[in-house]
């Protein structure tokens, strides 16, 4: 779990996959933590895609390193805003104070990646694959 949180947190933004009426949407998020050996991260729930991940839990992450190194993580969307969770976020990253302001505002959510399983590739080809 820690190595999939240091890659993530070393790509600085990697990409999000959620599909919309079967086709694929993807985005550029930078925020991941972990909390109860669990990879949280935070959306808006007037965002699409979180009616995106309402409609399809499925999810893939993707994120390359400086080495040309790439993760492809995949699993499912599991809500989870629990105050506690949200405190742990604000101290995570306090730029997340300026867009939802307080633990207490129901825009802001929260989810962790359940099922999960990392693939860890390399130019090479080689790969490594690590069930979360």
């Amino acid at each position: 779990m820690n190595e999939v949180l240091e890659f993530l947190k070393n790509c600085k933004v990697f990409f999000v996959a959620t599909a919309e009426q079967g086709k694929p949407k993807v985005r550029p998020f930078s925020f991941v933590m972990m909390h109860e050996e669990k990879l949280y991260f935070v959306t808006g729930n007037q965002k699409p895609f979180f009616k995106q991940i309402q409609a399809n839990p499925e999810i893939e992450i993707c994120g390359t390193s400086q080495k040309m190194e790439w993760i492809r993580l995949s699993g499912k969307a599991v809500p989870d805003s629990r105050l506690e969770i949200k405190q742990r976020a604000f101290e995570e990253l306090p730029f997340l104070k300026n867009n939802y302001k307080s633990v207490e505002n129901p825009v802001m959510e929260c989810f962790y990646l359940g099922e999960a399983k990392a693939d860890f590739c390399k130019i090479d080809g080689s790969s490594k694959t690590v069930v979360l």
